[in-house]
């Protein structure tokens, strides 16, 4: 069930990763809907799951690896993608869009990273 945890961050943090962009780019590309692609809640509501759903993932993975390398960069990750969300109408899209892309890239690779040394531990005989 852990294993689970760790797909949902990777999902979640991969939706970021596209939603950021597409925010980006299309209303670029189609300027017609640029007043439907961007909406501050969806980050906030992106912002809370991630948060509320990496710790799942994260302490029981800890626990069975013992790695902490992998908890000090999921945690930077998911400041990142805080920031962002927090710094969202204060400063320029770009700016943080780029933070919370930057921070959800972050947090798929320490997901990756957790669900693998989690595995390896796994199949470790005492």
């Amino acid at each position: 069930m852990k294993k689970v945890w760790d797909r949902l961050g990777i999902a979640f943090s991969s939706a970021c990763v596209i939603h950021c962009i597409a925010v980006a780019f299309l209303p670029v590309l189609f300027p017609a809907i640029s007043t439907y692609t961007h909406s501050s809640w969806i980050h906030i509501v992106v912002g809370v799951l991630i948060l509320f759903t990496s710790p799942l993932a994260f302490v029981p993975g800890y626990r069975k690896h013992g790695l902490t390398w992998i908890l000090g960069v999921a945690a930077a990750g998911l400041a990142l993608i805080l920031l962002g969300v927090v710094i969202e109408g204060r400063t320029p899209d770009q700016v943080s869009h780029s933070i919370s892309i930057l921070g959800s890239m972050i947090l798929v690779f320490s997901h990756a990273k957790n669900l693998q040394h989690s595995h390896r531990h796994k199949h470790q005989c005492c």
